[in-house]
């Protein structure tokens, strides 16, 4: 995995309000659109933020991959990354 840091300083410049790769923990239950359930507290990662953080793509691994957009009052932030 490289990083990428200009286009990381451009999502930023953006303003989302919820930096990339911030590990996040739902908030309630969420229905995949292929009809899987992420319980609540399924933990994900923050790959991308949508119209300046009206939304977020997260991207989950356990209980089972999935990539979801979620609005920011569907999750909660764990973690945020050190850079």
């Amino acid at each position: 995995m490289s990083f990428d840091s200009t286009f990381y300083a451009r999502t930023l410049g953006q303003g989302a309000a919820i930096r990339e790769l911030s590990r996040v923990a739902l908030a309630d239950r969420h229905e995949t659109e292929d009809g899987h359930v992420l319980p609540a507290g399924s933990e994900g990662t923050i790959v991308g933020p949508w119209a300046r953080g009206a939304a977020y793509e997260v991207e989950f691994t356990k209980p089972f991959a999935a990539l979801v957009t979620l609005e920011p009052d569907q999750f909660r932030v764990t973690t945020e990354p050190a850079f």
